[in-house]
């Protein structure tokens, strides 16, 4: 057991390998946007973070490691994005615009590292696209139990409740990877504001087609 004197010690050791770790992840991502995953050797990584390749392996294994951890907390907060307004039973037109808003802002906040996934699913590489899918999925089905909601609350009518959440789902997915993770030049609040609006609109007209009738 380590004496009292070795705690501060063991302390200042563990503090730096956390401060390591961020940093090879946050070169990982830097790497990744800038150069795709395929062509991104571990090399150019640690070169990005300060570090030696060796210093490397005692922290992650291998490079798709490094890249589902450097992914893993944009992907949570896209799903945290959607997570508000999926509380509503009502269609709240002002609610929709501004969770939509806020799911582009965040995935502008990682639109190059959230790109590469999208690329990796595309291309099938070793099982990245069902890691996609199976985020995708958790997000898409919280907006269906949000649509059963509305339906349940008289509020929605549709033949396919799975089918129009996938396609809701999709009109987020596919303007924020082809306007943010495609940009030439880096987004700014009015660029996500105007997305969040149109995508607010496509769902409300989707939404709201047929209510009442």
């Amino acid at each position: 057991m380590p004496s009292p004197a070795d705690a501060p010690a063991a302390r200042t050791q563990n503090a730096r390998g956390r401060a390591s770790r961020a940093r090879l992840l946050e070169a990982a991502a830097t790497c990744f946007g800038r150069d795709g995953y395929a062509a991104t050797r571990i090399a150019d990584i640690t070169a990005e973070a300060g570090m030696s390749p060796a210093s490397f392996y005692r922290h992650f294994p291998d490079k798709t490691t490094l890249l589902l951890e450097a992914l893993a907390g944009p992907l949570d907060a896209l799903l945290a994005a959607t997570g508000p307004l999926t509380e509503h039973s009502t269609v709240d037109p002002e609610a929709i615009v501004a969770r939509n808003t806020e799911f582009f802002r965040v995935y502008a906040a990682h639109r190059r590292t959230l790109r590469v996934l999208r690329e990796l699913a595309v291309s099938h590489e070793d099982g990245l696209d069902e890691i996609w899918l199976q985020r995708r999925r958790e997000y898409v089905d919280r907006i269906a139990g949000w649509l059963r909601r509305l339906q349940a609350a008289g509020e929605l009518r549709t033949t396919d409740v799975d089918v129009l959440a996938d396609a809701l789902g999709a009109v987020l997915d596919q303007l924020a990877y082809t306007r943010l993770g495609l940009a030439a030049r880096e987004p700014g609040e009015e660029d996500i504001a105007t997305l969040g609006r149109v995508a607010g609109e496509i769902w409300i007209g989707a939404l709201t087609r047929g209510a009442g009738t």
